[in-house]
């Protein structure tokens, strides 16, 4: 097996990333390969690269544009070496980076950093001397005896790590760098390092020279991305509130009052600013007035970056609203308020379509509550109880007719049977799905959550009983041939603690109320909210219920009740 395998990956830097892949051919060692991973550039990068001459083998791979992780999990997966080099495509290695890599690696650490000085070569600007004091800051803390290496230390811009450390980690999170965005692979990556009690040092001799000439219009982008990026951070990793750099602030009152109405503006407003000052560091020049000015433009747009991140963050939520029978059920006088006739149902979801919501399935809340994913503004996820036999005959092509996808959850002991919770009540016998129609509304788009054994209420229960409601109902509807239930939904909307829990260690990723409320990311998963929708719900009275989920109880019960009253 190859020793070492670097992993490269580039964007539009085809003579830089040429550079820095020909400076490889002077290590002294030599057991090494390099996978470069070009990412949707369209300059000619993987041609030049293939013209190139070198003493070392060569993969050059070419993808879409996917981002910076995705590249550099798609070289790593082409790669064979058993210890891995990140390398960005803008460092010029030093004859013995491999080398000191090596000598750390075969001392006993798992991670290795490097230094990152400026390549003397850069373009002579603002940015590269800015460059070029951090890097040498960052040495003299680093090298230091008893340094301790920070999370925002561990950048895999000059990074080794050993192939077994990297598959137990799982690779970079190919979310951060999505869609053209930047910044905040290296933290997440380094933190899972540091949980995994990975041997990190940092070898001061192990140099890679940064060629740097990022243009400013692009680093003004990038800081915007990095104050993306650290809140998404917080989403992921709420723990690390206390241990993340957040990032630049205004340092002056005269900035603060200058600068700081333009965080909430829209970007455009700021444009002619940020094109000025871009201007004049573009032109060379250096004085300490206009190094004020521009970092502390950069510190407004990491600002910005971070409130449009925490403004999609906080938009991130759905409303769940459940139903029960599609069906005109006003003849029973128990059950007439849990049938919504199939016309009604339909004003409904038209209703909500109308007014800017968009119809989400369970996997999209479930990536949310993750933090992986945003929701769209004015998600809705739509659920069913009980899983009647009127799904399928009028719920379904209701759903299927607009593209609406849906969660049923089934009884799992009374597959094809009725519901027999309801007669002691009085309630009229109903029929519920069998296997097929389980499976038929599985087909259409609806998937099938577990609503217990017995629908009993399980806060009643025994912990022996509501574990076995709640693993034995999840093994009876995967024995039909269904995928085994990833969400639960607690009969009759009762719950405790004790009963979120089982839902948790019997493998569901996710357990739901009736109680009004919005799912947000990060929420309790276990203890999700949900809008019961009755018969008596006319378009309005919906729209009021989604409207006021949130409200106190007392406040919301007054408004409802006026609500009914108009109609």
């Amino acid at each position: 097996m190859t020793r070492f395998s670097i992993v490269i990956p580039t964007y539009q830097r085809r003579d830089t990333v040429a550079r820095t892949v020909r400076a490889l051919d002077g290590q002294a060692q030599r057991d090494f390969e390099v996978v470069v991973v070009v990412d949707g550039s369209n300059d000619g990068t993987a041609a030049a690269l293939g013209r190139l001459r070198v003493g070392f083998p060569l993969t050059v791979i070419e993808q879409s544009n996917q981002g910076r992780a995705a590249a550099v999990n798609a070289g790593v997966a082409a790669a064979t070496g058993e210890t891995l080099v990140f390398l960005d495509d803008d460092m010029e290695a030093d004859p013995a980076l491999l080398a000191e890599h090596d000598r750390s690696h075969r001392e006993g650490a798992d991670v290795v950093l490097g230094d990152l000085p400026l390549h003397p070569d850069s373009p002579r600007y603002l940015l590269s001397w800015g460059v070029g004091l951090w890097a040498r800051m960052r040495r003299e803390r680093l090298a230091r005896p008893g340094a301790e290496i920070r999370l925002d230390d561990l950048l895999s811009g000059q990074m080794s790590i050993s192939r077994t450390a990297y598959e137990r980690i799982g690779g970079f999170d190919a979310s951060f760098t999505r869609d053209g965005l930047f910044g905040g692979e290296d933290i997440d990556f380094g933190y899972r390092v540091m949980q995994n009690d990975l041997r990190l040092v940092f070898n001061p001799a192990a140099i890679s020279y940064q060629y740097y000439d990022v243009d400013p219009a692009e680093y003004l982008r990038r800081a915007f991305e990095a104050g993306r990026a650290s809140q998404e951070l917080l989403v992921k990793h709420p723990e690390l509130a206390d241990r993340l750099v957040h990032g630049p602030r205004f340092r002056t009152r005269r900035s603060r009052w200058l600068l700081g109405p333009l965080v909430a503006a829209p970007r455009g407003i700021s444009l002619p600013l940020r094109a000025g000052v871009a201007a004049l560091v573009r032109s060379g020049r250096i004085g300490s007035r206009l190094r004020k000015v521009f970092f502390s433009v950069r510190t407004l747009e990491h600002l910005r970056g971070k409130r449009a991140a925490r403004r999609a963050s906080s938009s991130g939520q759905a409303v769940v609203i459940c139903y029960h029978a599609i069906a005109d059920l006003s003849d029973d006088p128990i059950l007439r308020e849990y049938g919504v006739p199939r016309a009604r149902f339909a004003e409904h979801l038209d209703m909500l379509a109308r007014r800017g919501h968009s119809f989400v399935g369970l996997d999209a809340i479930l990536e949310a509550l993750e933090g992986r994913g945003t929701l769209p503004a004015g998600a809705v996820l739509v659920t069913f109880d009980d899983a009647y036999a009127d799904l399928l005959s009028s719920a379904c092509p209701v759903l299927t007719e607009r593209g609406i996808p849906a969660v049923a959850f089934a009884v799992s002991g009374q597959i094809g049977g009725t519901n027999d919770w309801d007669r002691p009540l009085g309630a009229a016998a109903l029929p519920l799905l069998d296997a097929d129609g389980l499976r038929a509304v599985g087909a259409e788009g609806v998937e099938v959550g577990s609503h217990g054994v017995t629908h009993r209420i399980l806060p009643r229960l025994t912990p022996e009983e509501v574990a076995e409601e709640l693993q034995e109902s999840a093994a009876r509807l995967e024995s039909l041939g269904l995928p085994r239930p990833r969400a639960f939904a607690y009969p009759h909307g009762e719950w405790d603690p004790a009963c979120a829990a089982a839902a948790g260690d019997a493998g569901y990723a996710a357990a739901f109320t009736v109680e009004p409320g919005v799912v947000r990311r990060g929420a309790r998963r276990f203890s999700l909210p949900r809008i019961e929708v009755l018969a008596s719900d006319t378009p309005r009275k919906l729209r009021i219920k989604l409207a006021t989920a949130e409200w106190p109880a007392r406040w919301r019960r007054r408004v409802l009740r006026w609500a009914r009253a108009q109609t």
